[in-house]
Order: structure tokens, then sequence, then C-alpha cells
């Protein structure tokens, strides 16, 4: 195969979600006819690392000569010098690959987050390789974000493998055995790190609100971080088990009724609350630009953060699985993330964006 088939994808790590997002993004090439070479800049989270992609193994990202040499090396042993496309996740791999004597035939920065060009330095180097690269964004949001700093960047969301996920989730009642939890409660979940502004704090005090209204209800939040202590105090007397940090959280999905993200408005995007889309759990967030991109109108929403209009908001969700509402807003979820977010989406993107230009 002739490296004008071959795209080179570039990520600092395969921590969750990475792997996930670039292992999306290798299925989508194949099902363009390319081969799909990815390089994970340190090493492995898991150990051993996933079996379909190539490792550096640097130990300091910041230190950007050695690491060129790295990744120059490293695609030299390949021999893909000059793939016909280099996706770049994050700030760090657009970096080293600007600085390489790499040439792919198109070349995009992907940013994941709010802020790839806050930095004055950033942008001062923009200007000078502005013509080499397209910058892209994970949400609309994100693509307005860059769009102070770039001229026209691209929006390409993240993806999800639809078959994968199904295949290693557990059913509701495995999930819940896995947990330790009996079945019947209506579960409330939140998943990620136990950080400030993310705000579980904020779940902790909605439970206490609605388990004065409804007796048979609990939260699991999944996570490890520097609340957690403060969580646990909180937590006493209430029905709230701190699940702690769980590997692939998303093979327990299905435990939950509904996945609560209470986070401040800097999701970029929300892979977690894909995740329960295409589970088959609906979500309920505030008004995150992010996490909105990810569910449109098949989402929740709670207009406030505090902790009685999420209680409402999680009430109303409630009342919907007693009638059986619930059920069509879940089936619209599958539906879009099949249309917007499968790998085949993920594909058609790339083909229109990237395979199709002049």
């Amino acid at each position: 195969m002739s490296t004008s088939q071959i795209i080179l994808q570039l990520s600092p790590n395969d921590h969750p979600p990475f792997a996930d997002i670039c292992a999306v993004y290798k299925a989508a090439g194949e099902s363009l006819g390319c081969r799909v070479v990815t390089i994970f800049f340190s090493s492995s989270i898991a150990g051993e690392g996933v079996s379909w992609a190539e490792y550096l193994n640097s130990d300091d990202l910041s230190r950007l000569r050695p690491l060129v040499r790295s990744l120059e090396d490293r695609v030299a042993e390949l021999d893909i010098s000059d793939p016909m496309l280099a996706i770049c996740h994050r700030y760090r791999t657009y970096r080293a690959l600007r600085a390489s004597a790499i040439c792919p035939g198109r070349m995009v920065a992907l940013a994941h987050e709010f802020g790839f060009f806050k930095r004055v330095q950033r942008r001062v180097e923009q200007k000078l390789f502005a013509r080499e690269f397209l910058f892209a964004g994970v949400s609309p949001a994100v693509q307005a974000n860059l769009g102070q700093t770039v001229s026209r960047p691209l929006c390409l969301a993240n993806g999800i493998d639809q078959a994968a996920l199904k295949q290693m989730q557990l059913s509701r009642d495995a999930a819940l055995v896995q947990l330790g939890c009996e079945p019947g409660p209506f579960t409330v979940g939140v998943m990620g790190r136990l950080i400030p502004w993310k705000r579980p704090q904020l779940a902790v005090r909605a439970i206490a609100d609605l388990a004065q209204r409804i007796p048979d209800v609990r939260l699991l939040i999944f996570g490890e971080g520097e609340l957690r202590g403060e969580l646990e105090e909180m937590a006493r007397g209430l029905p709230v088990e701190i699940v702690g940090f769980v590997p692939d959280a998303k093979r327990l999905m299905r435990a939950l009724d509904v996945l609560l993200m209470v986070s401040e408005d800097r999701e970029a995007f929300g892979m977690v609350a894909l995740e329960a889309m295409a589970s088959g759990v609906p979500v309920l967030a505030g008004q995150a630009r992010g996490p909105e991109s990810v569910l449109g109108g098949v989402g929740f929403y709670y207009d406030k953060p505090q902790p009685d209009v999420i209680a409402d908001a999680l009430q109303e969700i409630h009342g919907l699985y007693q009638s059986g509402g619930i059920d069509a807003r879940i089936q619209q979820g599958i539906e879009r993330t099949t249309r917007e977010f499968s790998v085949a989406a993920v594909a058609r993107r790339l083909d229109d964006l990237f395979f199709q230009m002049g």
C-alpha cells in the first residue's frame, strides 16, 4: 500500500477516552480503504497498551527535540513519512508534527478542549504555520473558540464504536451485581474526576433533595480526585455511594437509570454523555455547550445549577419511567448516536472534509 493511502494519527497518550477515540478513527479510516497508523507519544496507562497502536514511550512530552526525533525515527521505521492525512489530537502532537520533517498531504490539528490557542506564544506560532495545518474542534463550541484565532476552523465530533460498546457492556442486573448494588432503586450516576469544576457536590445535594420526594433512589459516583473526602462526608446518611475509579466504567453504564452531568460549562464535548446515549441511558445535563452538541433534542436539561432544580428534572425523568414514556426518548438517543457519532458518521466526515477536497 502506498503512503497516499495511509492516515497517520497522533495522540499524547491512550488515557481515557483517547484510546477509544483513536480506535474509532482507525475503524473509520479503514472503512474508507486506508491504512491507519496510530502513535501514542507516552507509555500506556494500561501497561502493555493497545495492540493496534505504536508507542514512543516518551517520559517527558515537554522536551520537543527528543520527542520529534523519536517520532521521525518511528515513522521512518514504518515507512510512512508522507501519509495522505495526519490527525493530531491535542496541541502537543500538533506541535511535534509541525516541527518534524514528516510531510503529510493534509494535516489537521484537533482541539479536544477550549483554549487551544489561549497562550500568546501559541497564537504567534500559529500565524507562522497557518497555511500548513487545518484546525478542527470536537464540537461547534470548540470550533467557534478556534475561530477567534484561525480562519475557517472545522468541526470533527468524536465518535463511538457501538458494536464494540455493546459487546463489552454488562446487562443491568449483571452491572448491579458487579457494583454490589441491589436492584430496585431509581439509580442516578455521575461519572468523571472528582474535581471542583466537575461539581460533584451539586449532585449529592440534588439527591438529598430528591430522596425527600422519592424514597427509593440512589446516587452512584464513579471517579477519583481531590474532592473524594469531602463527598464521603456529604454522603453520610444519604443514598449515595462513592464507587471510585472503575476501568472502562462504560461497561457498567446500564446499571443507571439516568446519567447526571453537573459540570461547569467547560466540557468541550461530553464523551460520557455519548456513551450513555449509545447505551440507552437518558442523560440530564445543564446548559453546557459540549454535552448539548452531543445530546441535541434527545437529552434532558436543567435550567439552573441548583439542587432543587436538578431534583425537579430528575423527578420528571423518574415519572417518565413510571409511565413508560421514557422508551421513545431512549430510542431516539440510540438513533442519534448511529446517525451523528457512529464509525460510519466519522468516516463520512473524513471523506467529506479531506478526501473529497480539491
